[in-house]
């Protein structure tokens, strides 16, 4: 036994050796670091290698528990379609909870003409009418490199990566400006939601709702004939509203293409038998190409160079060469290099330019609001049937005042363009005459 004082003396030493032993005991906190640490070095280091490379689905597969530790379940292939390698199915039952977003394809279009005998096989309301064309199916997603779909409590949405080691983060920025609250809840604001971030070290990832289908899907030859004319062109003016927003707050896309634009429910309906009562709702996505500028620029320097379009921003699914020892098996490498588009949309999609035509070279000076609705225009354009020789291809014909506003928009000389705002007026008024 010591006598009291010589303990006493002692106590600040054991202390000491206290922390130095807790410091270099592990604890939980320090335990998770190095997990994470750990399931960063697996992922690729870049945006730009998480874009190109040919492992991305091992890449999410690594991100499975880390995600369902905040309550997302990532969607996986379904081991009974071999056929269809790149189709997702949903963990747990086959449909989420409703998030207002996402919505089953129910609608009613005319039959087309039956024989007498399958007349009498059907009851007199259902003679005329049979379900429309399939969008949005619970057990259908087409996975992207650098977003998977997941199942959540509260509904089903998509995770992106939004910003890898500071790449990326100027898009971050501008969702953070109109994708959240308050102007997330501005009426004329169509910009799709972020409803949360999610932090992995230098790797930031956004989550956002899961939308029924993109315009691309809708406009596909075999689905255009079910959409009415009046549908297709509120459509339109949506997409004008979404595009007209970002210009009021000095942000343009740069990427205005169908894929971009995502719709809540396909208007599929046909004004002699059920026309819908409610009107879709359109979203505009995939803001990685948008650029802003602050108030106090002036308009005389509301301009971009040429190199933005020539230089930034490799192809998804143009992969960068792999060495030898990356090869997989069969089953996983036809996994990995699965397509994003239905075969519906190789068949109807044109080739589209999204650089204009007053871009030369990278030294050009291009107004990239006058860009955006050329992109848009010409879109919109490609949707009206060509004629080659005797064979005319399915298409949508545009009215001729409606035309002559987007054969504007798509004009050669960007001067000539008007603004989203102008398009989005001349169509207004043609639609609802005063």
């Amino acid at each position: 036994m010591l006598p009291s004082t010589a303990a006493a003396a002692l106590a600040p030493g054991l202390v000491a050796f206290w922390l130095v032993f807790r410091r270099s005991t592990p604890t939980d906190s320090d335990s998770e670091q190095i997990s994470l640490h750990s399931l960063r070095k697996k992922l690729p280091k870049d945006l730009t290698d998480w874009r190109t490379h040919t492992r991305y689905i091992t890449s999410w597969n690594h991100l499975r528990r880390f995600l369902a530790g905040y309550g997302y379940k990532l969607w996986s292939f379904d081991p009974l379609s071999p056929s269809t390698p790149g189709i997702l199915v949903p963990p747990g039952r086959e449909y989420g909870s409703p998030s207002g977003f996402l919505y089953a394809p129910s609608q009613i279009i005319p039959r087309s003409p039956l024989s007498p005998q399958e007349d009498k096989s059907l009851s007199p309301f259902a003679q005329g009418l049979v379900p429309g064309p399939e969008l949005g199916s619970s057990r259908i997603a087409i996975p992207r490199r650098i977003l998977w779909p997941a199942r959540h409590d509260h509904g089903d949405v998509v995770i992106r990566v939004l910003s890898v080691d500071g790449d990326g983060l100027r898009p971050l920025k501008i969702l953070r400006q109109i994708a959240t609250a308050p102007e997330a809840l501005n009426r004329s604001n169509h910009t799709l939601p972020l409803l949360r971030e999610i932090v992995l070290e230098d790797i930031i990832l956004g989550v956002f709702p899961r939308v029924t289908a993109s315009l691309a899907e809708v406009f596909v030859p075999s689905n255009v004939s079910y959409v009415a004319e009046m549908d297709m062109l509120e459509i339109f003016v949506q997409c004008l509203e979404a595009l007209d927003f970002l210009h009021q707050n000095l942000i343009a896309h740069l990427n205005v293409t169908f894929d971009n634009f995502l719709v809540d429910f396909p208007p599929f309906s046909h004004p002699e038998a059920r026309p819908l009562t409610g009107k879709s709702r359109v979203y505009i996505t995939n803001l990685d190409r948008a650029i802003s500028f602050i108030p106090s620029t002036p308009i005389s320097e509301r301009y971009c160079l040429g190199e933005y379009f020539f230089l930034h921003y490799p192809q998804e699914g143009q992969e960068k060469p792999e060495p030898a020892k990356e090869t997989f098996l069969a089953r996983k490498r036809a996994l990995e290099n699965a397509q994003e588009s239905h075969k519906e949309q190789v068949a109807i999609q044109k080739v589209f330019k999204l650089k204009p035509p007053e871009l030369v070279d990278i030294r050009s000076r291009f107004s990239p609001f006058s860009v955006d609705c050329w992109q848009f225009a010409s879109g919109v354009l490609s949707l009206e049937p060509e004629t080659s020789g005797d064979v005319v291809q399915p298409g949508f014909t545009l009215m001729e005042p409606v035309h002559e506003i987007f054969r504007t928009m798509a004009s050669e000389d960007p001067t000539c363009r008007p603004s989203a705002s102008d398009a989005l007026t001349s169509l207004q008024n043609i639609l609802y005459p005063a």
